[in-house]
């Protein structure tokens, strides 16, 4: 399966202020699609019979971002100064946008995505979509580089991502007489198993199917650990196979050493199913990413 991100579709809600603003926009929606964007326009719409307000609605209800090109007659319209019957498409759809600002500013700010096109200004967005206290996406000319920014968020293919967490150094309190180690890493040779794999394993453990054994492991796991501050707590599912899949999604996510959560993880399955295959394929498996087990 490819890792490559799929972009939703992206409606674009522009003003036809003149001819040559209406064909940058046109050249605009071509540019995006020939990047892979699923990018929706009301040109090609128009070469059949619509019921235009519907069609918007539709538009921007199903899609996964709304792209509002800046321009003077769109703010105009969409501020609400036009006069009545001007501009009848961009009333519409700001009224649209409005309202999902209104009801609900996390979403809108997801959804709705400011674009100033080359030569354009920031100063013809509607002011109901921050001003300058929120981002705008700034075209220099229609290319991959000229528009990067903006590619990357349609993408889902962000520049700038945060690295992983290494485990806390544990600091002790300066009465204590006892020094607290640090956490040791994992063995060089240690890798994680596939989420898979993992969880392949874990499902040919038949007791592992009903919920209350389920639970039990959770419950021995958190006990070997040693510490209340990492309760275990995996969500809970009716489905064995996703609820050992959000376990394996915790593993991954803890502060502690994943070879000492997998460690507690295989020493509790040994104690609720000794000797069964399941338990035994846990095993191999670990071991094969190089987990020290030793006899037990």
């Amino acid at each position: 399966m490819s890792d490559v991100p799929v972009p939703g579709r992206v409606f674009i809600s522009y003003a036809h202020d003149d001819d040559k603003h209406v064909e940058d926009v046109r050249e605009f929606y071509h540019f995006l699609r020939r990047c892979g964007i699923d990018a929706d326009l009301d040109l090609p719409a128009g070469e059949r019979r619509q019921d235009w307000s519907l069609w918007m609605l539709r538009g921007i209800r199903n899609s996964r971002h709304v792209i509002v090109v800046a321009s003077p007659q769109y703010k105009r319209r969409a501020e609400g100064d036009a006069a009545a019957g001007e501009g009848l498409g961009v009333q519409w759809e700001s009224m649209l946008l409005r309202n999902l600002v209104y009801e609900d500013q996390a979403a809108a700010l997801e959804k709705i995505v400011p674009v100033v096109m080359p030569g354009g200004s920031a100063a013809d967005l509607p002011m109901w979509l921050g001003g300058r206290s929120h981002s705008h996406y700034a075209i220099e000319d229609f290319t991959v580089d000229g528009a990067e920014p903006l590619l990357r968020l349609l993408t889902g293919q962000p520049h700038h991502t945060e690295p992983p967490l290494p485990p806390l150094v544990l600091h002790p309190p300066i009465t204590s007489s006892t020094p607290v180690p640090a956490p040791e890493p994992p063995p060089p040779t240690f890798v994680m198993p596939e989420t898979k794999d993992l969880v392949d394993a874990l499902m040919a453990c038949p007791r592992l199917r009903q919920k209350s054994y389920r639970y039990e492991l959770l419950e021995m796991m958190t006990k070997s650990l040693g510490s209340p501050e990492y309760i275990f707590d995996v969500p809970e599912s009716d489905d064995a196979r996703t609820h050992l899949r959000r376990l394996d999604e915790g593993i991954r996510r803890t502060t502690l050493m994943p070879d000492a959560v997998l460690k507690a993880m295989y020493l509790s399955l040994k104690d609720i199913a000794p000797g069964d295959i399941g338990t035994k394929r846990v095993r191999d498996l670990l071991v094969a990413c190089g987990l020290v087990l030793g006899d037990v």
